[in-house]
């Protein structure tokens, strides 16, 4: 019965990563400063490396980029996550995925930035006030290898 209970006590942590997950990625699409705030950990906690290589610490230089984001005629469009994986090891996790996007004016013409990335996002079962809530405490994002290139060493 205790395996039953620990196999359900973990379908329910993929399920909550991957929700958050999810209203984080609707966030970019959407440019939510609101959902944004959902997925991370608030306060000073949440650290990040964003895809324009620079980093952030904390939610608030996130919601600062984000205002500039958002008051900019830049439009950012996502695809679909791909090769999304999830690993949970008690109280952390790590979730990692690939997508392309296309970085746009407002009027649709396409700028440099545009192509494909990578994402690696840490999840820990404590919030900002140490509630036993998974957040979002760290993401990473890179440039990723066109999906069309043969991978170095392995394809040929």
């Amino acid at each position: 019965m205790q395996d039953g209970h620990k196999n359900d006590s973990h379908q329910q942590d993929v399920q909550t990563i991957t929700r958050l997950h999810n209203v984080w990625t609707t966030a970019n699409r959407k440019g939510s400063i609101a959902m944004m705030r959902e997925a991370f950990v608030g306060g000073d906690k949440f650290f990040g490396y964003n895809l324009n290589g620079w980093a952030y610490s904390g939610i608030e230089e996130w919601a600062t980029l984000w205002k500039f984001l958002i008051g900019s005629k830049a439009r950012v469009k996502l695809g679909d996550d791909e090769d999304v994986k999830i690993q949970i090891r008690g109280d952390t996790a790590w979730l990692t995925c690939a997508a392309d996007f296309v970085i746009s004016m407002e009027d649709g013409t396409a700028i440099p930035g545009s192509g494909r990335f990578r994402s690696t996002e840490i999840y820990v079962r404590e919030d900002e006030h140490g509630n036993p809530n998974w957040k979002m405490w760290h993401s990473h994002f890179s440039w990723a290898a066109p999906k069309d290139q043969p991978r170095m060493g392995i394809d040929k």
